[in-house]
């Protein structure tokens, strides 16, 4: 009986001994992942703080640049040129072009340390939405592809929006006459467009007007209109309303916002990028020059292409105000900043700015 219970005794010492065992190990097991997970998240938040900063270093990276466009002439010599590692750059600036500049960076032993890609933009590439006259929005919305009879009721709500009295125009929208009255009521702006997008609250626009699609998707197939891209890509509601003609992009979009400016078809607009990429001799006759150097520039290299003095009237050829991308990247992990800055001399003022994280 003493040796049973001696044996029963020795077994449940046994089990109590692994049962303790078997706690522990999961005790470590436990701290052990949570001290990887902590890891992890520790190393994620260094490598996001990383990319933070790449970012925006970009930023600076672009103010620099854009700095020293206002100091370049353009009629450096070879050796002031070459000894110059911005000059490429801050000269196309200086014209009015855009620009993309990437950077890698290393510890002082050579381990990788981040890169960072900075997009300068002219804002001025586009149409300014709160500058339009009613010549402007009838080529754009016929360049789209917005049937005639939309016209008067899109152009007098825009005007109607943007004014600052009660009276609606023949076809347009007042806050007491229509926007008071909808199921969810609010008033009319009476002034600037913050945003391009806030066209959507004005009468008559939709999102196929924007951004493309069927106009009427309740009518059958046959009778549906489509509007092709939409308005929205070639506006923006930054510049004074000219439209820098050396910041316009070579492909379909530039043809397209060259084609919203008086006497400008399809035909014209390709011969103004034509001219610009393919230049003129310069009067010393050594080098090529290809941005227009200035409006008086444009009208004698376009004498030929463009007859409506208008259109030089509503063109320039620097900017002041310029959409700035700036993805900063350790690792896998990526920062973005989008900003809009006015930069002039030594002044610089961010006007809108906004961030993204990816990883």
């Amino acid at each position: 009986m003493t040796a049973s219970r001696g044996r029963y005794a020795g077994g449940s010492a046994l089990i109590l001994v692994l049962w303790i065992i078997g706690m522990l190990s999961l005790i470590v097991v436990s701290f052990a992942f949570d001290a990887h997970l902590e890891g992890k998240v520790v190393s994620f938040s260094r490598k996001r703080l990383k990319a933070e900063a790449l970012a925006n270093s970009g930023l600076e990276l672009a103010k620099s640049f854009l700095d020293h466009s206002r100091e370049v002439k353009g009629t450096e010599s070879d050796d002031e040129k070459e000894k110059d590692a911005r000059y490429n750059e801050a000269n196309d600036l200086r014209l009015g072009k855009s620009v993309t500049l990437s950077r890698e960076f290393a510890t002082t032993s050579g381990e990788y340390a981040g890169s960072v890609r900075v997009d300068i933009e002219p804002e001025e590439s586009l149409r300014n939405l709160n500058k339009l006259t009613e010549e402007d929005w009838e080529r754009l919305l016929s360049l789209v592809g917005v049937p005639e009879d939309y016209w008067p009721e899109l152009i007098d709500s825009y005007f109607d929006w943007i004014d600052n009295d009660e009276i609606p125009r023949e076809n347009g929208a007042e806050t007491e006459d229509y926007y008071a009255a909808l199921e969810k009521p609010y008033s009319a702006a009476n002034g600037s467009f913050d945003t391009v997008r806030e066209l959507l609250l004005v009468r008559g626009f939709s999102e196929p007007i924007l951004t493309g699609g069927v106009l009427n998707p309740e009518d059958p197939p046959e009778s549906q209109i489509v509007v092709s891209n939409g308005i929205a890509r070639l506006l923006t509601t930054y510049g004074e309303g000219k439209v820098n003609i050396n910041a316009v992009r070579g492909d379909d979009l530039g043809l397209a916002v060259l084609q919203t400016l008086p006497g400008v078809t399809e035909i014209e607009a390709n011969a103004i990028i034509e001219e610009r990429e393919e230049g003129a001799a310069t009067t010393s006759g050594d080098t090529e020059q290809t941005a227009y150097e200035s409006v008086q520039d444009a009208r004698t290299r376009l004498a030929d292409v463009v007859e409506d003095n208008a259109f030089f009237d509503n063109i320039t050829t620097s900017s002041e105000i310029f959409r700035i991308t700036s993805i900063g990247r350790y690792d896998r992990v990526t920062k973005t900043i989008r900003a809009i800055v006015y930069a002039n001399g030594d002044v610089w003022r961010v006007l809108r700015w906004r961030e993204e994280e990816e990883h």
